[in-house]
This record gives C-alpha cells, structure tokens and sequence, in this order.
C-alpha cells in the first residue's frame, strides 16, 4: 500500500510539472518566451494571421500582449527587428532598442 501511495503522488507531481501554464494578463511577451511556458505556438500563429501581417521565424521574436481567460489569449502587437528581450518573470518582454 506504501509504494502504491508513493507511485501515486510522484504520477501527480510529474503532470502538474507537465501543464502548460498560461501568461499573465496584462504583460507582454516575446513569442519565445510564450513558447517557453507553454504550447502557444498555434495561438502565435493565429494572432499573426489576425494581424494580417507575414509571419516571421513562427513568431518567436514578435511580441504580442495577453488577454488572459482560460486558455491565455494573446494579441499580436509587432516584431522585434533587433530581437526580443525576455524581462523575466512578472515583468513585460519588450524588443530590443525600444525599452
């Protein structure tokens, strides 16, 4: 029954290490960083697409800004020509040369 008990609690731990988390209402993001913390790549490619603008490199160094709800929407707000900064966790992402 030990073991059981303990098999069971490493399973919890490895999936919720496993979730995808979502962004933080209100900051910006590098697409990079979104894709770090979670399986953002289709909502990348479809707030590019909304935008109506080329996607570049799959967004990975655009920036786009969270909405939030449940599934962490995103908007596309540009593409960081010189590159895209991650500030770090609670703070927004921003393109190089223009902080």
């Amino acid at each position: 029954m030990k073991s059981f008990t303990i098999a069971t609690t490493t399973t919890i731990i490895l999936a919720i290490g496993a979730m995808a988390r979502n962004c933080t209402p209100g900051l910006n993001y590098c697409g990079s960083t979104l894709l770090d913390i979670g399986h953002y790549q289709s909502q990348i490619d479809q707030a590019i697409a909304d935008a109506g603008v080329p996607e570049v490199d799959n967004g990975r160094e655009s920036l786009f800004h969270c909405i939030g709800g449940d599934n962490g929407v995103i908007k596309y707000l540009g593409d960081c020509p010189n590159g895209c900064h991650d500030a770090g966790a609670g703070n927004s992402d921003y393109c190089v040369g223009q902080e």
